[in-house]
């Protein structure tokens, strides 16, 4: 595998990673509003 390659491997992969750990974050974020939202609306159901 040439360096250029190499270079473009390891870039997707940490674009992978990143990716990844957006939706994470993304889906514990919106899962911790709903739960919030939740408990607050809870009452009013």
């Amino acid at each position: 595998m040439t360096e250029g390659g190499f270079l473009i491997f390891f870039f997707a992969l940490i674009l992978l990673v990143v990716i990844v750990a957006v939706i994470a974050v993304v889906s514990a974020v919106s899962g911790a509003t709903a739960a919030i939202v939740d408990e607050e609306d809870g009452e009013e159901d």
